[in-house]
């Protein structure tokens, strides 16, 4: 950069007016370039406000003086911007006054404005001065790209905000052949990058001095100046891959419903007379004491007959499924209250016992039938929270002469109702109620069941610091999902249902998948054949397919995946309107192609295969990422899949070619760009316009004259 006072003797000043539609952003590209200032994408998109940089800034401002001044081709010249309104009817002569240049900007983003360019703009220029070249300039090319980009449509853009639309988008081509109209030449820029920014200056600078030469042939330094050179097109930057958001999870919330529901209880807990009913699988994963009460050793049981009352208890399960209470072990005479998929061959020898309890061979009223059922397990336990633990019969609710026989577990007689339905709703949820007047009693019913975790929370709660609670719920619902995995899964502990797949039967816990899955609950509380069935069949599904669904529906995580196909996992969670286990095998599979793309894998086919059957099983998110891989991955597609490209659908192959990466006219732009470039490189240097001085004398004095001066100078000797 030349000094001030070299500035001052070069004295080439060149006027530059700025006009161009409202909002166009002719202001921020003034400020761009004289005041070099940056833009946040925030400062951008607010509401436009008409705006003017005021040219006193040059008199004013010695900072934007001296940026005024630029080398341009080795001369320096100092360029003043002046900007104006967009407002057509404003009166703008007194700006077009002695303008050496005109820059007229339209947004790449507004058809409209480009259709004012030749509509209101130029017959304004050509008006006001006919002879003053004209650059026209894109402005906001940034919005190409970035009007389909997440961050920017979650901005705040003010109520008069309108949408870009693909329509919108003006590529360079309409450009050009706008200036072509106008005989200018083209520039685009963008100012939240700072792209074209000094290069519109520079052949602004170089379109006025051509032609202010035209009349000041003989300075020399104005020779040194080209012609507006043709702009480097915009890199076009690679788009961000589709984010695959997963749904928050809802286990609690399902297993809270489950408790209130009351939907296939197996236990019943006596409490002071009243009676809670529950399921025996979530309690023993929720707290210890309950698996150690419910995985008892009977083999010293009490035949007790006050277990035989009738009508002691109403409940809403099966008589089949509660038979299956008692477990003899083979070459054992222990009994356990602990459910297996062994059950039924185990009590072979006692189900004959109990044919009148189902109704199938009942002759009599119900009472006669009570009277001639044997006794049935008692037991006090030896636990500090609970008294004893039994087997009874029950009336069945929905068949009346019907009877059932349930789990029932007594409570200690110092727990009470309204205790013990606050612990059982925390075994369920997780969390601890804080609106609640009995902590006191309830910490001494959680130190009885060893209950570590509730009695922090508590803690908590009384010394006003519940926000520590969140810690002890995610721990709880860690450790749950844990011994979900080793109890259930693993052990296959209180298996209630068997499911029929391709390759075999998996056994499962009818409570749980009526928590978690709506389809299920349909299945099994309405007058389906499954409802009452022990075997279910499920085809179209393998065992490795179903354990993983099951791990999901357990615990509300994904599965893992070591031997599952996810495309048939996918096809199962669709066929259960399971959203967020298909959500959850969509980030997996989109995590896995990228780690392996990473790591130099080719995975372009297994994308090109999965894409369509992804759309077909409403994988979403995975088909918009396959979608978005084929786009920027065009070139190689189209050159090394040709076949498998052909193959997709229309629809899939006009979407790939109009999204891909870097767009068709950006490859236009570029081959146009170094077509200019070797042209420039190939073409001859320019004229000298430098006169040579003749050793002979004045231009009068060639050696034409001094021949003819010669010859009559001779003749007049002679």
């Amino acid at each position: 950069m030349a000094t001030a006072t070299s500035h001052r003797d070069a004295n080439e000043f060149v006027k530059c007016v700025v006009v161009g539609d409202p909002g166009v952003g002719k202001t921020c590209l003034v400020c761009a370039r004289a005041c070099d200032t940056k833009y946040t994408l925030q400062q951008l998109v607010k509401t436009h406000v008409a705006t003017v940089w005021a040219i006193d800034h040059y008199r004013n401002d010695r900072e934007v003086l001296e940026r005024s001044w630029r080398e341009v081709d080795g001369v320096p010249i100092s360029l003043r911007l002046w900007d104006t309104f967009g407002y057509h009817d404003k009166d703008r002569g007194f700006a077009y006054n002695r303008a050496d240049v005109v820059l007229l900007c339209f947004s790449t983003v507004s058809p409209n404005s480009l259709r004012n360019v030749r509509r209101v703009w130029y017959p304004e220029i050509k008006q006001a001065i006919p002879s003053t070249p004209i650059v026209l300039v894109g402005t906001q090319v940034d919005l190409r790209y970035m009007y389909k980009d997440e961050e920017y449509l979650k901005m705040n853009k003010g109520l008069l905000y309108r949408d870009i639309t693909e329509n919108d988008i003006i590529s360079p081509e309409q450009g050009r052949e706008v200036a072509k109209e106008i005989g200018a030449p083209y520039y685009e820029t963008s100012v939240l990058t700072h792209y074209g920014v000094n290069d519109v200056f520079d052949n602004v600078v170089r379109a006025s001095v051509c032609d202010r030469r035209k009349v000041r042939f003989w300075n020399t330094d104005l020779r040194k100046l080209r012609h507006p050179l043709m702009q480097r097109p915009m890199e076009f930057p690679k788009p961000k891959p589709p984010k695959v958001v997963v749904p928050f999870a809802t286990f609690q919330d399902d297993l809270s419903r489950l408790l209130f529901h009351q939907s296939d209880c197996d236990v019943i807990f006596s409490v002071q007379g009243n009676c809670f009913q529950a399921h025996k699988i979530v309690l023993m994963v929720a707290a210890d004491v309950f698996y150690e009460l419910f995985t008892m050793d009977l083999s010293d049981v009490v035949i007790s007959p006050a277990s035989t009352a009738s009508g002691a208890i109403s409940v809403k399960t099966s008589a089949t499924d509660l038979s299956e209470e008692l477990l003899f072990e083979d070459g054992d005479d222990r009994q356990k209250l602990l459910l297996g998929d062994e059950m039924g061959h185990a009590l072979e020898s006692y189900l004959p016992q109990l044919t009148g309890l189902s109704g199938e061979g009942d002759t009599g009223d119900g009472g006669d039938a009570m009277d001639t059922q044997p006794p049935l397990p008692y037991k006090e336990v030896n636990l500090p929270a609970f008294h004893s633990v039994h087997l009874q019969r029950c009336d069945d609710p929905y068949h009346p002469g019907q009877f059932l026989l349930q789990t029932v577990v007594t409570l200690n007689s110092d727990i009470s109702p309204r205790v013990f339905e606050f612990i059982l709703q925390y075994l369920y949820t997780g969390k601890a109620r804080e609106d609640y007047d009995l902590f006191e009693e309830v910490k001494r019913a959680a130190e009885l069941m060893g209950l570590t975790n509730l009695l922090v929370m508590i803690s908590s709660f009384q010394t006003n610091e519940a926000y520590l609670n969140a810690e002890a719920e995610n721990q709880f619902h860690r450790v749950r999902c844990s011994k979900l995995r080793e109890l259930a899964l693993e052990k296959k502990l209180l298996t209630d249902i068997t499911f029929e797949v391709d390759d075999g039967t998996v056994s499962a816990h009818k409570p749980l998948l009526m928590a978690r899955c709506d389809m299920m609950f349909a299945m099994f509380s309405s007058d389906f054949l499954e409802a009452s069935a022990k075997l279910i069949p499920f085809p179209g599904i393998s065992k490795d397919t179903f354990r993983a669904l099951q791990e999901y529906l357990y615990t509300d995580e994904r599965p893992a995946m070591t031997g599952v196909d996810c495309m048939d996992l996918i096809e199962v969670a669709n066929r259960l309107c399971l959203n967020r286990l298909i959500k959850l095998t969509e980030e997996y599979v989109v995590r896995e192609l990228n780690k392996a793309d990473e790591a130099g894998e080719d995975i372009m086919e297994d994308v090109i295969n999965m894409l369509e059957p992804a759309q077909f099983l409403n994988a979403d998110q995975l088909a918009s990422y396959c979608l978005f891989y084929l786009g920027t991955h065009f070139k190689e597609l189209t050159k090394n899949y040709t076949k498998l490209w052909k193959g997709l659908k229309l629809e899939n192959q006009i979407y790939i070619d109009k999204h891909r990466y870097p767009p068709q006219w950006y490859y236009k732009e570029v081959e146009m760009f170094e077509r200019a470039r070797q042209v420039s490189v190939k073409r001859q240097p320019r004229q000298n316009f430098k006169r040579q001085r003749s050793s002979s004398g004045c231009l009068c004095f060639t050696r034409r004259s001094r021949v003819k001066i010669q010859r009559s100078m001779s003749d007049d000797q002679t």
